[in-house]
């Protein structure tokens, strides 16, 4: 019986299985030894992970980090290893990831740790024209509904089951500087504790970038209290800021702030159609895509399994 790799977490259109972990030679492994497999795991993928601190250019050129003291990056093929390799992720998940933020002593093999995934995408100039009119109340009740159709195709894939509970902060737009806060708070099967998943929308010319917190819920207010800082860090280069963007020339997105809450450009082009909030349910089972990083969590990665369904 193999030991299998961590506990998938992060919805993708295909449902892969990770990649083998080290055997261990007993057809019943004692704890001691499932301890030692995990461990070697752990230290194999971690070693050569390289952390780069003070300033780093995000792949795509649109946008750079400033980072201040306390805080590192992994560039893309090092968060590929932490979100697929150790924390068990679909590999399809991480094929946008521009890297991972996490806090000095922060540890990505832990399970008590946080850290902030790091994608863009290139929709459009996004409008807050909705920014005073959005009933967020709504919203959630349309996304628990589809939470839990998502939450039932992960279980038929043989991933435990993943359900959002509520907000864990309320949605909150910031007119200034041009940024969207909001979190979720997810049951897992996997886990005593839920999952927190804390997003933040950077609204560009082009698109927006999305900063993910990956954490349990007992850090939610570490997030929140170190958010100001995670927006400072981020900065887009000259010609892709929210101001200059150019009506005349430049791609405007489909949808607007209600559409990232909800997960974007599937969202907005189905809600053309049919009506944004009646057909959410619909779309979080049709645009898997919407919610890679919707759905995340990093409180029950550290928990060890066997014999996942599907295997030998």
């Amino acid at each position: 019986m193999r030991f299998a790799a961590l506990v998938p977490l992060l919805f993708s259109t295909s449902f892969i299985f990770a990649q083998e972990t080290p055997k261990v030679e007993a057809d019943n492994p004692s704890p001691e030894q499932e301890e030692a497999a995990y461990q070697a795991h752990v230290q194999k993928l971690t070693k050569d992970l390289h952390y780069q601190e003070g300033s780093a250019e995000l792949p795509g050129g649109a946008a750079h980090l400033d980072l201040p003291k306390g805080y590192r990056y992994l560039n893309p093929a090092d968060a590929k290893k932490v979100v697929v390799d150790l924390w068990g992720n679909p590999p399809d998940s991480a094929t946008r990831i521009l890297g991972l933020v996490v806090p000095a002593g922060e540890e990505v093999a832990s399970d008590d740790s946080w850290a902030i995934v790091l994608t863009f995408k290139e929709d459009g100039y996004v409008s807050d024209e909705d920014a005073d009119k959005i009933n967020y109340d709504d919203l959630l009740s349309q996304l628990k509904e589809g939470s839990k159709k998502s939450s039932e195709a992960r279980v038929a894939a043989g991933y435990g089951s993943m359900e959002l509970v509520g907000w864990a902060v309320t949605p909150r737009y910031d007119k200034n500087s041009k940024v969207l806060y909001w979190a979720k708070r997810f049951k897992t099967s996997d886990s005593d504790e839920d999952s927190l998943n804390y997003d933040v929308r950077v609204l560009g010319r082009r698109g927006v970038l999305s900063l993910n917190g990956i954490a349990g819920m007992n850090r939610v207010n570490d997030i929140e209290a170190a958010t100001p800082a995670i927006v400072s860090m981020v900065k887009f280069n000259d010609g892709h800021t929210y101001a200059d963007f150019n009506p005349k020339t430049d791609k405007k997105s489909d949808y607007t702030l209600a559409g990232l809450v909800l997960g974007g450009a599937v969202a907005a082009k189905i809600a053309a159609k049919a009506g944004l909030l009646a057909k959410l349910g619909t779309i979080l089972v049709a645009g898997k895509k919407l919610i890679i990083f919707a759905v995340v969590g990093i409180g029950a990665f550290f928990k060890k399994l066997f014999g996942r369904k599907g295997e030998a």
